[in-house]
């Protein structure tokens, strides 16, 4: 199933196989990237509308806010941008990322976020393995009014730890480490 989701990628073979560092990684997706047309982003802007709908009001707005930093502005980075400091990927942790992102897409039962889900996840590889940077932007909120934040070239995050074994969320490989609490 998820070899055909990708709209310029033959399919996860592409990801896996010729990646092996970060100048490849970032000429991978920009290529899947350039071919999303201005009705793919409207499309993926409403599935985020919908899927915020239920958030409690002062939260919804900033999460809302962060997810579209986190979508759309590496979207753009990552279409227009071409200079990178080139790194060699972790490529255990490379691979087992990309397992968890094949699954998301096999295992994803409403199609009404598939395309925000493919975005999401090529950003992740974007933040993770390119500018090593966390996949929720700085300043993401999570409940309780914790959120990520950096503090001098670190970043904190108040659900590392707690979300490092659920195979849901991308914790496992995010850069940050887990906030302190008190």
């Amino acid at each position: 199933m998820a070899e055909s989701l990708f709209k310029k990628l033959k399919n996860f073979h592409e990801l896996h196989e010729s990646v092996h560092d970060s100048q490849t990684l970032i000429s991978i997706l920009k290529k899947e990237l350039n071919s999303y047309t201005v009705f793919d982003l409207m499309k993926i802007q409403a599935q985020l509308e919908n899927e915020c709908k239920h958030l409690p009001p002062g939260y919804k707005e900033k999460f809302k806010e962060k997810m579209g930093e986190q979508l759309f502005g590496n979207y753009k980075a990552i279409i227009s941008g071409d200079s990178y400091h080139n790194q060699k990927l972790d490529v255990e942790l490379y691979s087992e990322f990309l397992k968890n992102f094949q699954s998301k897409l096999t295992d994803q039962t409403d199609e009404h976020f598939l395309d925000m889900t493919m975005l999401y996840y090529m950003c992740a590889l974007y933040n993770i393995f390119v500018t090593l940077t966390p996949p929720h932007p700085e300043g993401t909120p999570f409940p309780g009014g914790y959120f990520v934040e950096k503090k001098g070239e670190d970043y904190y995050c108040p659900v590392r730890d707690k979300q490092e074994d659920n195979s849901e969320a991308l914790c496992k490989f995010c850069v940050a480490k887990q906030a302190d609490m008190e």
